[in-house]
């Protein structure tokens, strides 16, 4: 039996490695060079290189529904719950880049069972935005509006983070949230402006 530890080694280079080189451009070969041992013995740890792509791509989906969930299911105005929704999704992006683009980008690479398990626990985290705008029409806080599109829009924002967003960079987690929902919440259009 493998021991936790190496196991979690291995997978921190995968994810490393997949972040950076993807899944197709990654060899069992590379995997077992960043964990530090031969090919042969990384099959005393890893069943196949694919599930090491499912493990991190699951690991992932499931820190971003946790992040979310609470605030989705829980009280306050849907624009505060907007918010921070979009914290913790930067959050969980900023704590790995590279999980994020694995899980991101390389799912698809996966076979189709396990791509259907995927897209189910991403269909489930869709469905927590896709509540929290509701929320927002069904109260009056949101105007009406296409609320798949709205949904979308904002998950597509955030999951572009990984490319540009740094860790320790002049602007937190928090902040470029607050002005994600800025944009989200209040548009660009200013009331009264003059019209060409």
């Amino acid at each position: 039996m493998a021991r936790p530890g190496r196991k979690e080694h291995v997978l921190d280079a995968a994810v490393t490695l997949f972040g950076r080189k993807g899944y197709h451009g990654t060899t069992v070969r590379d995997i077992a060079r960043e964990s530090g041992m031969l090919s042969g013995s990384l099959y005393a740890h890893i069943d196949g290189k694919e599930d090491l792509l499912f493990e991190i791509v699951a690991r992932a989906a499931d820190r971003f529904m946790v992040a979310v969930q609470p605030i989705a299911g829980g009280f306050g105005p849907a624009s505060d719950k907007l918010r921070r929704a979009m914290a913790a999704h930067i959050r969980v992006v900023a704590g790995s880049r590279d999980a994020a683009t694995v899980f991101l980008h390389e799912w698809t690479a996966l076979s189709p069972q396990r791509r259907a398990l995927i897209a189910e626990k991403r269909d489930a985290y869709e469905a927590l935005f896709a509540r929290i705008i509701r929320e927002g029409v069904d109260c009056g806080e949101f105007r009406p509006l296409d609320e798949r599109f709205a949904r979308l829009t904002v998950l597509s924002a955030l999951n572009w983070l990984y490319a540009w967003y740094t860790p320790g960079g002049p602007l937190g987690s928090d902040e470029v949230a607050d002005k994600f929902a800025e944009l989200f919440l209040e548009g660009f259009r200013q009331e009264g402006a003059c019209r060409s």
